[in-house]
């Protein structure tokens, strides 16, 4: 059995919360094919699971693993698509993973980063991400047409 499906099984919420962020990160079609074939096993082993967190909670990020899943086994769209709707998908990360390319990036006075324009490396599509901080920092994902 894959070990990020056994974890995620597991109940462990530090195991659940851990291979939920390796889910939302990873392109590995395999092993996302593998998840999803397995994701109403998944939805019942983590249902009223407390998995902690303090200024996002940890659960946040077992209700997008479960929505990457479902977007990747239904096929109709690029991942890229889910960008906008996860605030933790850094552009560097992401360029470094061979995900996008950062085509440029916009600074504000004192060198802070303002926004990205970012290329998906599969699709094509582009967005205009933008770099926030409050507690900690966090990525706005916007596609442009």
């Amino acid at each position: 059995m894959n070990h990020l499906l056994q974890d995620i099984l597991s109940r462990d919420p530090t195991r659940v919360w851990s291979s939920s962020c390796a889910i939302i990160k990873s392109r590995d079609r395999h092993e996302l094919d593998c998840l999803a074939s397995n994701l109403e096993a998944i939805r019942e082993q983590t249902k009223n699971l407390a998995l902690g967190g303090a200024l996002l909670p940890n659960a946040e990020h077992l209700k997008f693993a479960l929505r990457k899943l479902e977007h990747h086994r239904a096929g109709t769209a690029c991942l890229c698509q889910l960008y906008p709707d996860y605030l933790m998908y850094s552009p560097q990360q992401e360029a470094e993973a061979g995900n996008v390319t950062i085509e440029s990036t916009s600074h504000l006075e004192g060198g802070w980063v303002d926004f990205y324009v970012c290329r998906c490396t599969i699709c094509g599509q582009r967005y205009r991400v933008e770099e926030r901080e409050y507690h900690y920092t966090w990525w706005d994902w916007k596609p442009l047409t």
